[in-house]
């Protein structure tokens, strides 16, 4: 099982570089990262331009050959409108399949890597889209060689109860996938015992997952954007972030973002296109 970036490096550097399709990039810390990618030998960028970036978005989206391996990344375009273009276009994998966002975090101070999802697309989880979640977060594990990965659905407290709708979801998620032999799930989970046994011990829990946790699954947008920014700003830890659903893996960058966040990234989506050709 891979348990860091360095290892995620490694890995995708012994491939061929893999062409990655950008939209519109103007800011200088696009041009930085995609030069920095290629000096690494991991990617051939074609850049697409347009006054109009949607209109730049339907150039890429066009040349982008499926039977081949691309990376989309997002340039000077709001994110909206370069999903919308994605999920009208011949990359949508099929009618039902919904968009997710995985975030990839290595901490100095957690054995394994943190999967939190889905902090960057949806605002609310429902049955359907908690469906793709769990198909698209299982890509990942994959790809990092993760064959049955142990997935805590996040809430405040592990008791259930109608003043916390989560927690009745959580619970819900649970009993409906607990025979999935792709993967362990619990819920309700809080944090403290999803990253900890010994938290599970004390508040008298028995859990399968606890202290050994890969996915972590947010109760909504907002909880699991702080939980990742959080580990990244103030954890120590380094991380990088896909969107997945579409037949080719989309990274979003922002300018905040490290120069190591952001080709963490790129390496996260040419694993994944690796672990898919490699039949993971």
């Amino acid at each position: 099982m891979i348990t860091n970036y360095n290892t995620i490096r490694k890995v995708v550097s012994r491939g061929s570089p893999t062409s990655l399709a950008i939209v519109n990039p103007k800011q200088e810390y696009l041009f930085q990262v995609l030069k920095e990618s290629e000096i690494k030998n991991w990617i051939k960028p074609n850049i697409f331009s347009d006054p109009d970036p949607v209109a730049a978005t339907h150039k890429a989206l066009a040349a982008m050959d499926t039977d081949k391996p691309w990376l989309l990344m997002k340039g000077d375009i709001d994110t909206a409108s370069l999903l919308k273009a994605v999920m009208n276009s011949q990359l949508r994998k099929d009618k039902d399949r919904l968009l997710t966002h995985i975030a990839v975090l290595e901490s100095p101070r957690y054995k394994r890597l943190l999967l939190t999802t889905d902090g960057g697309v949806n605002t609310r989880i429902s049955e359907d889209i908690l469906d793709a979640i769990l198909e698209n977060v299982l890509l990942v594990t994959q790809a990092l060689q993760n064959p049955k990965p142990n997935i805590a659905m996040l809430a405040l407290v592990e008791k259930v109860t109608s003043k916390l709708p989560e927690t009745m979801f959580a619970q819900q998620t649970a009993q409906r996938y607990k025979n999935d032999q792709r993967f362990i799930i619990e819920g309700p989970v809080a944090l403290d015992v999803a990253l900890s046994g010994e938290a599970a011990r004390a508040k008298g829990l028995s859990s399968r997952i606890a202290g050994q946790t890969d996915v972590f699954i947010g109760p909504n947008i907002t909880a699991t954007n702080f939980v990742s920014k959080a580990l990244l700003e103030i954890g120590g830890a380094q991380g990088g972030g896909i969107i997945l659903g579409a037949s080719v893996p989309i990274v979003l960058l922002s300018r905040s973002d490290t120069l190591e966040t952001k080709l963490n990234s790129i390496a996260l989506g040419l694993l994944i296109l690796q672990g898919e050709k490699n039949g993971y």
